[in-house]
């Protein structure tokens, strides 16, 4: 192998290498994107819950007549 065809090969290889870093960049983006995503989606579980059984709470003693969050509810697609 002469010098020329082993700087060939070496840039070759570090070529390959920059592009397989990149590679790994994007793919753990993504999963920190999907892993904050998914821990969103369950913060928003847990606050509702909250808010559900306080306001079932507060309506089983007798404070209101019906819960607060009743109104807050937004009508479904069609309904009136």
């Amino acid at each position: 192998m002469t010098k020329e065809e082993w700087i060939a090969q070496l840039s070759e290889i570090e070529q390959q290498t920059l592009e397989l870093e990149k590679m790994i960049q994007v793919k753990v983006a993504a999963e920190r994107g999907r892993q904050l995503f998914q821990l969103h989606v369950k913060k928003e579980r847990i606050q509702n819950r909250m808010k559900l059984v306080e306001e079932g709470a507060r309506f089983l003693c007798g404070e209101p007549e019906t819960p607060s969050f009743v109104g807050t509810f937004k009508p479904a697609a069609g309904s009136l």
